[in-house]
């Protein structure tokens, strides 16, 4: 009876320490692929080619990092004009931005950057192409009636509830009964990735856990040389 539970003893160490080695080199090469889509990331932006906004982002989702930067097309009415306080554009101005709320063909609402300086809203149906950015989460302005704090659709959920995109695009051109607006546009470089740590970060976790194996593994081969060798 007590070697068959001597035998059992072993079986399920043997098995757990099975588990934890499985476990350290599958986190290994987790961290491992981490790395490689870091070091993936911190390659200059490869621009793609236009897509219809509904092929990368959609009402009431979180814009996916993919979608981020593309440019894209829709169409769509305007139904409100705000401005956004002290933003900066990629040659370090600040100035007020001149944002719209765009109802888009097919549902859903989404915010335009449209200028750098005032103009009248335009009415009608709108052609929008443009790049994807995500949201702002931090305000750069006080809140104030008219005006956004931060490029942020859910500030704007109460006044005009209904379904949103996330982000906000900043428009290249906008088209109206086949002829170009004449407005000033705001030049925004791509976003930066986040990136989630740094690569040597994550090859320095690929090392601990694969140390963490071979410990694991080592462990039990110590234990029996010690009881041949006491």
């Amino acid at each position: 009876m007590s070697q068959s539970r001597g035998l059992l003893k072993k079986a399920g160490n043997s098995l757990l320490a099975l588990i934890l080695i499985s476990a350290f080199i599958w986190l290994g090469f987790w961290q491992l692929d981490r790395a490689g889509e870091v070091k993936e990331l911190q390659k200059p932006y490869q621009e793609q080619p236009i897509v219809p906004l509904s092929e990368v982002a959609r009402p009431n989702s979180n814009l996916s990092g993919e979608s981020v930067n593309r440019i894209v097309e829709f169409s769509g009415v305007y139904v409100a004009q705000f401005d956004a306080p002290n933003q900066v554009d990629s040659a370090g101005r600040k100035s007020d931005w001149l944002v719209a709320l765009m109802e888009v063909d097919g549902g859903g609402y989404l915010l335009v950057l449209r200028s750098g300086v005032q103009s009248d809203l335009p009415r009608g149906d709108i052609k929008v192409t443009g790049r994807i950015f995500p949201r702002q989460y931090e305000d750069i302005s006080e809140r104030e009636a008219g005006k956004l704090s931060r490029l942020d659709p859910s500030l704007l959920v109460a006044q005009y509830p209904g379904d949103y995109y996330d982000g906000f695009v900043a428009a290249n051109n906008e088209i109206r009964d086949g002829m170009e607006l004449s407005v000033p546009r705001v030049i925004l470089e791509p976003a930066e990735p986040s990136i989630p740590r740094y690569y040597w970060q994550h090859i320095a976790y690929v090392v601990i856990w694969w140390l963490m194996a071979l410990v694991v593994l080592f462990l039990p081969l110590y234990g029996r040389w010690r009881e041949r060798n006491p």
